[in-house]
């Protein structure tokens, strides 16, 4: 289940972003390139919508011709800026590089990246996880941060996004000259029960994992689509998708201990008891009923 990837408009826009940026920077040679940026809590389908793109641009031809068009860095926990550009070259050494990672001063393990995305013909540079960079609410931390993504546009050979929890939005605001090589922020924010939209991509969002889940054996879940037990689900999961993904995979983990091939609501009510103990929500309205926001939604 964790390789199930389902379309949805949210991703289809955030394509269609990438798209513009990769296929501006190829119009514009030589030019400053631009940025874009997702920012949302966890579980909201980020790396997701990253991880499908990389696989769309990352054909085994062109591969195979020593090209990267997609980059993902995942940055770690505290970094600095020589570890920055050093999480850059680690991810060319993924590729079979030998991108000297532990040589050079700040300056050169940032050029040589540089270097290094001019040479494998990187279209689209993503940092993931990029909130790991603003470890510090110093205003000279965060001044030092958008000066190296800035420096990296002007001087770089592709366009960067960003992705990240809120405090990743800190070297935007804090750097103007950032904020104008920027494309608006890309929309994740968690889904609206009173919104129809939002609802009716909740419910089409559902069916399809639930359909792609039984075909990778999960088991039967289209029962889950039944009764309110699609509101408790919104409901537990805050409106995160990738929370409801989980949810229904903690419930499919249950029935499995039970030897079960159908997941009822009996197990998704073990699923939500678990997410509860975990502090990730307060109540189980599959057992005690829907809150009152939640009862507005129901079953198409």
């Amino acid at each position: 289940m964790d390789s199930i990837v389902i379309d949805n408009p949210r991703a289809r826009a955030a394509h269609k972003t990438f798209d513009y940026l990769v296929e501006l920077s190829g119009l514009q040679p030589g030019q400053p390139k631009r940025c874009a940026s997702l920012i949302a809590p966890a579980q909201t389908g980020k790396t997701t919508i990253i991880d499908s793109y990389i696989q769309k641009l990352n054909t085994p031809e062109a591969l195979k011709s020593g090209e990267i068009p997609a980059l993902k860095v995942t940055l770690g926990a505290n970094i600095t800026r020589r570890q920055f550009a050093q999480d850059i070259l680690e991810a060319f050494e993924n590729f079979g590089c030998n991108a000297l990672v532990e040589s050079g001063t700040e300056a050169q393990l940032l050029r040589r990246a540089a270097n290094y995305l001019a040479a494998r013909k990187v279209q689209v540079l993503f940092l993931d996880e990029f909130h790991h960079l603003v470890h510090s609410d110093n205003r000279k931390v965060v001044m030092s941060v958008s000066e190296t993504v800035k420096r990296l546009l002007i001087t770089g050979s592709c366009p960067i996004v960003v992705s990240g929890l809120e405090e990743a939005r800190k070297p935007f605001n804090g750097n103007p000259q950032l904020a104008h090589r920027t494309e608006d922020h890309i929309d994740l924010h968690p889904l609206d029960p009173t919104s129809p939209a939002d609802l009716d991509l909740f419910w089409t969002f559902l069916s399809d994992y639930l359909v792609k889940s039984e075909q990778v054996g999960a088991g039967e879940l289209h029962h889950l689509l039944t009764d309110e037990i699609p509101a408790g689900i919104l409901e537990v999961s805050q409106g995160v998708l990738g929370a409801a993904c989980n949810l229904v995979k903690d419930a499919v983990h249950i029935a499995a201990t039970k030897s079960k091939t159908i997941v009822e609501k009996a197990d998704l009510i073990g699923a939500t008891d678990r997410a509860i103990s975990k502090g990730l929500y307060h109540r189980n309205p599959l057992r005690d009923g829907l809150g009152p926001v939640r009862r507005m939604v129901a079953a198409p």
